[in-house]
């Protein structure tokens, strides 16, 4: 008997909310938030913040892109769009379209090193738009018609969150990542992999500057 879909748009809504109210707490650079820069290449910066309860690291990626917001944003709802901009992504796909600012996806992984599995998330993205700001929320969440699947580990994005800020000639972006891998992984080496994250910035660029480039062919 094939399980029918249920979705809870309201409750989804209410994530996307949270996400949306915690991302722009612990987005800014200050001494409260307690950054430490990562690293720095051409004008994109790498920022971490470890969690004292967790022991795993945020990450925060930041620079500017001489595009749209639209342009931006049409990239990161393409959600199997994203192994071409981060390098440990294997694969996604978009489980259900809600509508203009809301939908559920599914994400796997790579794993990290030979002994470890890979990781998949399923999760629910929210979009906001307040005045020159476009925020796009994303956090895990557990569904029965998506259980987790043999062989892969289902890990725990507790936040994922892009700030694409208008400014003259282009976009300011913040990207934000936490996430729980689960599984038995050593600390050092999922931080590693957080600290990479910070990339998807810079790489977004690269990749719309290359279709800019054949573009103009």
């Amino acid at each position: 008997m094939i399980q029918s879909e249920i979705y809870d748009i309201e409750a989804y809504m209410q994530i996307g909310q949270d996400g949306y109210q915690f991302l722009k707490k612990i987005a800014p650079l200050t001494q409260e938030n307690q950054w430490q820069q990562f690293s720095e290449d051409d004008g994109f910066k790498i920022h971490i913040r470890p969690d004292p309860e967790t022991g795993l690291c945020l990450t925060r990626g930041e620079g500017f892109l001489p595009y749209t917001i639209d342009e931006i944003f049409a990239i990161i709802e393409d959600i199997p769009l994203r192994p071409k901009y981060d390098g440990i992504c294997e694969s996604g796909q978009i489980i259900r379209r809600f509508s203009d600012e809301l939908m559920l996806f599914y994400q796997k992984f790579k794993s990290m090193f030979f002994v470890i599995s890979s990781r998949d998330f399923v999760v629910i993205s929210r979009k906001i738009v307040e005045g020159d700001f476009t925020y796009a929320i994303g956090k895990s969440l557990e569904h029965p018609n998506h259980p987790p699947v043999k062989g892969v580990v289902r890990g725990d994005l507790k936040i994922g969150g892009w700030i694409l800020e208008k400014r003259e000639g282009g976009t300011f972006c913040i990207f934000v990542t936490w996430a729980d891998p689960k599984g038995m992984l050593p600390k050092k080496a999922v931080n590693i992999v957080a600290g990479a994250q910070g990339k998807v910035v810079q790489q977004i660029k690269l990749l719309l500057d290359e279709r800019k480039k054949n573009v103009n062919k």
